[in-house]
């Protein structure tokens, strides 16, 4: 079974609270893999937000850039 430690740093990630059933059935080697696939997934996701911005931008005048950026971000 989960422990509670774990149950509350899926919910820190998740920003929410995770399921009942979802902590109840999970072991805590389980839970804590699930927790690590989230963080991969969300800094996968902020740095292809981070390229897609980057190759966006070179499609702006050079001396635009630092202005759209800024409205972007």
């Amino acid at each position: 079974m989960a422990s509670p430690l774990d149950a509350s740093v899926l919910e820190g990630e998740l920003g929410a609270k995770p399921p009942r059933g979802l902590v109840e059935v999970l072991t805590t080697d389980e839970l804590r893999t699930l927790v690590d696939s989230l963080v991969a997934a969300k800094q996968h996701q902020s740095k292809a937000l981070d390229d897609a911005l980057q190759d966006a931008l070179r499609h702006v005048p050079f001396i635009l850039r630092g202005t759209v950026e800024l409205i972007l971000t």
